[in-house]
C-alpha cells in the first residue's frame, strides 16, 4: 500500500513538471491572430514564451488582449517578447478591457489598435477599453490595498522603453480605487494607440 501511494505521488509530481510552467492567462490562436485573456500571474511569461515558440504555418502578427491586469513582472516580460516578435497589439474597446499590467503589453505593440476607442467615454466611468491606475499592493484583508510607488515606477520604466511615455501620465489621472480610461481621440493624440480600427 505504501509503495502504491509513493508511486502515485511520484506520478503526480512528474505530471506537474511535464505540464510546463503554471499559467493564469489563456492563450489561443487562429491563423496569424492570437488572443491573451486572464489575469497575469507568475509563470505566465514562461507560458507565453513557449506559446510563441510553437511551430506554426504562419507567424503570429496580432495579439488581442482582454485582461484586468495582475502581476507587473510577468506582464513586463511578455511586453518585451511582444516587441521583439514585432507583433501588433489590439484591444476591442467595445467589449474588452486591458487594465493595469495589461497596458504594458498593449504598449509593446509595434502598432497598437484601440478598436472602437471612439466609443469610450474618457474618465473613470467607462467599463471597457484601456485602463490605467497607479500600482497597488495588497497589504492584508483589513488594510486592503496601498499605493506602490515602486510598482508605479516599474510601469513607467516599461512604458518608456516601449516609447509610450504618455502612458505614465495616465497613471496620475486615477486614484487607488479607480481606473482611468482614455477616449480614442486621446489615445491617438498621445500615441498610446496608432489606430481605432481593427488590424487587417
Amino acid at each position: 500500500m505504501r509503495r502504491s501511494v509513493s508511486g502515485l505521488l511520484f506520478g503526480l509530481a512528474a505530471g506537474l513538471l511535464l505540464a510546463g510552467p503554471a499559467s493564469a492567462v489563456t492563450l489561443s490562436e487562429n491563423g496569424a491572430v492570437a488572443h491573451l485573456q486572464g489575469t497575469f500571474e507568475n509563470g505566465d511569461d514562461e507560458a507565453f514564451e513557449q506559446f510563441l515558440l510553437r511551430p506554426r504555418a504562419q507567424r503570429l502578427r496580432v495579439l488581442y488582449l482582454y485582461s484586468y491586469g495582475g502581476k507587473i513582472a510577468p506582464a513586463a516580460r511578455i511586453a518585451e517578447m511582444v516587441r521583439r516578435a514585432g507583433m501588433t497589439t489590439a484591444v476591442d474597446a467595445t467589449r474588452a478591457v486591458c487594465d493595469s499590467a495589461c497596458t504594458l503589453v498593449f504598449a509593446a505593440g509595434v502598432r497598437r489598435h484601440y478598436v472602437g476607442g471612439d466609443q469610450v467615454f474618457e474618465g473613470t466611468s467607462s467599463r471597457t477599453g484601456l485602463g490605467y491606475h497607479p500600482a497597488r499592493r495588497q497589504v492584508n484583508m483589513v488594510e486592503g490595498s496601498h499605493l506602490s510607488e515602486g510598482g508605479s515606477n516599474v510601469l513607467k520604466a516599461v512604458y518608456a522603453r516601449m516609447g509610450s511615455h504618455a502612458a505614465a501620465e495616465m497613471l496620475s489621472r486615477a486614484s487607488i480605487n479607480t481606473v482611468y480610461r482614455p477616449s480614442g481621440a486621446t489615445a491617438l493624440k498621445l500615441k498610446l494607440a496608432t489606430s481605432l480600427a481593427a488590424p487587417l
